[in-house]
């Protein structure tokens, strides 16, 4: 007669919690069972809904440097002034690039841009709904003050004018580079959609650090083509 084979101890486990409800000899066996449950969990929750990505260029410096890597919140449907958010646009050869900017202004405000007396530095300034004044923005997040006579300061959107008020339009938002001198953005394709919102940014991941080791680990981030992401295309300029 065969000898009946011993179970193991998980098998022990799972038969006696999770079948007959009966509670099991071995009580640590029960808490790894859990605790692995328990990480599987929120491993996939945390893939769904956030994301790695790195900043390529300088359009957010100093804030993001070229390299940096940002933990994104895909999922998110409230977005405010002075949040760095990921926007899906066309390129030029008409596919879709990422970019990554900070909402100034969001539907309902009004902008202006005024240039100051020494005839160089525009100054920004922000009216928050229809009976608040305009007000200048003290921006301590930008590198530099803006300065029309630099090369990198464009301003081709069409409704764009020194002086000329800019009203948001519900569903709409303004967003800049933190480099206002050296930045692709609002000042040239106007207002965004906010559904072209693709992810929030909600941690600058450190260099060289445990938790930018597991990160990668977790998004293959080596798992890249042309320099650029595949889980997240570059986010440019």
């Amino acid at each position: 007669m065969a000898k009946k084979q011993k179970k193991q101890k998980w098998e022990i486990v799972i038969k006696d919690r999770f079948l007959t409800n009966e509670k099991p000899d071995n009580p640590y066996a029960t808490a790894f069972l859990y605790f692995v449950v328990f990480l599987l969990s929120f491993l996939l929750v945390f893939v769904c809904f956030f994301q790695l990505c790195e900043v390529q260029k300088t359009s957010m410096m100093n804030t993001l440097k070229d390299g940096d890597s940002v933990l994104l919140l895909r999922v998110n449907s409230s977005y405010k002034r002075g949040d760095i958010v990921v926007i899906t646009k066309k390129d030029e050869n008409g596919g879709a690039t990422n970019i990554i900017k900070r909402i100034v202004a969001v539907g309902g405000d009004t902008i202006r841009f005024d240039i100051a007396d020494d005839g160089a530095t525009v100054l920004f300034y922000l009216k928050k709904g229809e009976e608040q004044p305009f007000r200048l923005q003290e921006e301590s997040y930008i590198r530099e003050p803006m300065d029309r006579t630099r090369d990198g300061f464009k301003h081709t959107y069409e409704d764009f004018e020194f002086g000329k008020e800019i009203k948001i339009e519900k569903g709409f938002f303004f967003a800049l580079g933190d480099n206002r001198n050296d930045s692709l953005d609002s000042l040239q394709d106007g207002p965004y959609n906010v559904a072209n919102i693709y992810a929030k940014s909600v941690l600058t991941i450190e260099k060289n650090t445990f938790l930018e080791w597991v990160l990668k680990l977790l998004y293959h981030d080596n798992n890249t083509v042309d320099g650029a992401n595949v889980l997240c295309p570059a986010l440019l300029r």
